[in-house]
């Protein structure tokens, strides 16, 4: 799968720099959706995502993601000053990987809502270790999610552009 998004990145890429006319919204729609069907198949994303980016317009797509991702990435810092205290509250930290989830939840990143509800049962067991193996997990998690989540960013502002030359 990742030499598909390589493929999709680099087509992308050409595409952006060459390709002005009229033809090029609807591939650039075409290679959008098909790109995210590939992070639907390999279960990065869930439907939710899909109907989110079907009933909200561009602008207020772009803003829910990119809010979406500068979110979790604060949070996930912040988890990793409490988780390395001496004094380790771990309902806290448990309400922290909450909120992550329920936003990934609302978004449709299932990688991270299942990356989250494990960090929430490690959390639960309050063991330090399993704790910090499963921010572990998810910090990859959400470097995984966030970059299959850029060209989608990319390939919709830049629709937003070729959309507001047509008109």
């Amino acid at each position: 799968m990742h030499h598909l998004h390589y493929l999709f990145s680099s087509i992308f890429v050409h595409f952006s720099f060459h390709f002005e006319s009229k033809m090029a919204l609807p591939i650039l729609k075409g290679l959008l959706q098909d790109y995210v069907q590939s992070l639907l198949n390999e279960k990065i994303i869930d439907e939710r995502f899909s109907q989110i980016r079907t009933k909200l317009e561009e602008p207020d797509f772009i803003q829910l993601i990119n809010v979406y991702l500068n979110d979790v990435e604060s949070r996930l810092s912040e988890f990793s000053c409490f988780i390395d205290s001496v004094d380790v509250n771990f309902s806290k930290l448990s309400l922290m990987a909450h909120k992550i989830e329920e936003k990934s939840t609302r978004i449709g990143a299932r990688h991270m809502k299942l990356a989250s509800i494990h960090l929430i049962q490690a959390c639960d067991k309050e063991d330090h270790k399993l704790v910090s193996q499963s921010l572990c997990w998810m910090k990859h998690e959400f470097i995984n999610t966030r970059n299959k989540l850029q060209p989608v960013l990319q390939m919709e502002q830049r629709i937003l552009r070729l959309m507001s030359k047509q008109t």
